[in-house]
């Protein structure tokens, strides 16, 4: 019995090094179908690492996000909301609430002449908020950081604005300097810090500069971000904001947002899988048509091992592994291009490349798996040969 399968493991190793071997009887044949598999697990990481890199900062900005924050029920979002002013008083009066800072957010058209729009690489957030109380924390309108250059805003102060260290870096402005916003002219008087790089791309400035240089309607906020008197109670405060303004407002923290959040991406991200995967579903289909040219140029090869004992599922096996180790080089090649193109992808990009193990093992599975299912009608058809009619071929 030992000998016995001493004897079958030798067969395998025997039948595993033919099927490496045979990979190099047509070695451009061979090339293409790696280099297709390769180009494939390539194309499905540089996407997703993008959507798991913006997924990343994006958590990191919300993650910087403390307490509530309050806009217009049935409205698209925080940026496009607009309330009264007057629901200050009101909120600041339910229990709990330390604070409901008012907030009016935009995007800007131009910085320093250039334009900013809706592209996500030159995008630049306008932040006004109410400086009619000294700034003493580290928060401001729930956003977390910390000045590392200049100062805050006094109260009544115009004119004035604090940049992100990512708008520092891209036009070149420090405390003292002037910047052009939407073709207004603001004084730099501080540089602040988050821990995203999104929370960093951004503009704050008086909530009444900000009101005159976009339009805004007069004695309107475009949301309120609401402060507690203790942190823990978030849930609690929530429920009672929600009970007394629910029908006016909407009530949301951060842990909502969040959540929200990690479950759109999470569906961008798998689309994003998906259309990346066809590049290597079409390699499969070429890698079908390169076993099926190999087998048939094999015909009297494959018939005189079937003639020496060889059964059809051995000729299966041998032709599936042939796939596999395709599919193993294209995979290993393609995430190790992956890994590579990671650098150039973040520079181009603007934010932080996401190259993780978990991304890495599903796109060389993936390879793998297209490998192997590519082999299976190339193998089937292997062994359906007849070797009387394939010794008999001249």
């Amino acid at each position: 019995m030992r000998s016995r399968t001493i004897s079958e493991a030798e067969g395998r190793i025997k039948m595993i090094k033919m099927a490496f071997y045979n990979l190099f009887r047509r070695k451009s044949r061979t090339f293409l179908s790696v280099f297709m598999i390769a180009v494939g697990v390539l194309s499905i990481i540089a996407l997703v690492s993008i959507v798991d890199g913006l997924f990343a900062d994006v958590q990191g900005a919300v993650g910087q996000l403390q307490g509530i924050m309050v806009f217009q029920k049935g409205g698209m979002g925080p940026m496009y909301s607009q309330l009264d002013e007057d629901y200050r008083g009101k909120l600041e009066s339910v229990y709990g609430v330390k604070k409901a800072e008012p907030v009016i957010m935009s995007l800007a058209k131009s910085v320093e002449g250039k334009g900013s729009g809706f592209d996500y690489m030159n995008m630049v957030r306008l932040i006004g908020t109410d400086f009619s109380q000294e700034t003493t924390g580290q928060s401001v309108s729930g956003v977390t950081g910390e000045i590392v250059a200049g100062r805050h805003i006094k109260p009544g102060e115009k004119g004035k604005v604090i940049i992100g260290t990512e708008i520092q870096d891209k036009y070149n402005k420090f405390p003292g300097n002037s910047i052009k916003i939407n073709g207004e002219k603001f004084q730099v008087i501080g540089v602040y810090k988050t821990g995203s790089k999104t929370s960093n791309s951004a503009i704050l400035m008086n909530i009444d500069d900000l009101r005159e240089l976009i339009g805004f309607p007069a004695k309107k906020v475009a949301y309120f971000s609401v402060s507690l008197e203790n942190p823990e109670e978030i849930d609690k405060v929530a429920k009672l904001l929600k009970f007394k303004y629910g029908e006016k407002l909407q009530i949301a923290n951060t842990a909502q947002f969040s959540e929200s959040i990690a479950s759109a991406i999470g569906d961008i991200r798998s689309m994003v899988f998906a259309v990346a995967a066809i590049a290597a579903i079409v390699a499969g289909v070429g890698i079908i048509n390169t076993m099926l040219m190999s087998i048939m140029e094999r015909f009297k090869e494959i018939g005189a091992l079937k003639a020496t004992g060889w059964t059809n599922s051995n000729i299966m096996v041998m032709i599936l592994y042939e796939s596999a180790f395709i599919g193993i080089i294209g995979g290993v090649l393609g995430c190790l291009l992956g890994i590579a193109a990671s650098i150039p992808l973040s520079q181009a990009s603007g934010f932080d490349i996401l190259v993780s193990p978990e991304l890495l093992l599903e796109s060389f599975t993936f390879a793998v798996c297209i490998g192997i299912a590519a082999g299976l009608y190339p193998a089937w058809k292997a062994s359906k040969f007849d070797p009387v009619q394939a010794l008999a071929m001249e």
